[in-house]
């Protein structure tokens, strides 16, 4: 019912907001492939995307697969709850990572287990979260190899 609020839509995680600038990097996520934009003059990679290269300030670009390893910058634990989403998730890592190509992401780990201690510097690849046929999530658990 429209303007009603199931109990089902209060359990759904908030969702990116996908726009124009976003949508090839998500369609890039349905295929399994992480794709970043890519500066054609300098060639630096960014995220998050945007129009203009904020190294150089190009606006000439290209969508360019990227390798989904990287390492952990830094990452925090939440015990506490702030969406009911993620109840069942408790405790959760949400970390910043470092890709191998130089941005940064923020994501949660996943796939961790208690006996894993955490570090910044530790490497991670990436790992996806189908939430609809629409929408994947990349996320990134740990790899075991240091780069």
């Amino acid at each position: 019912m429209a303007g009603k609020n199931s109990g089902d839509e209060a359990l759904l995680p908030p969702l990116p907001q996908i726009t124009e600038e976003t949508q090839p990097f998500w369609d890039s996520a349905r295929e399994g492939l992480l794709k970043l934009q890519r500066c054609s003059d300098c060639l630096e990679f960014r995220f998050p995307p945007s129009v203009a290269c904020p190294a150089c300030s190009s606006m000439n670009y290209s969508w360019e697969p990227v390798s989904g390893r990287g390492s952990i910058f830094s990452f925090v634990t939440f015990q506490r709850l702030y969406h009911k989403a993620f109840a069942s998730l408790l405790p959760y890592v949400v970390a910043v990572i470092e890709l191998s190509e130089g941005p940064r992401m923020v994501s949660r780990l996943v796939g961790l287990e208690e006996k894993d201690l955490l570090t910044c510097g530790a490497p991670v690849k990436l790992r996806y979260e189908r939430l609809s046929d629409d929408l994947v999530l990349p996320l990134f658990e740990l790899s075991g190899e240091r780069e």
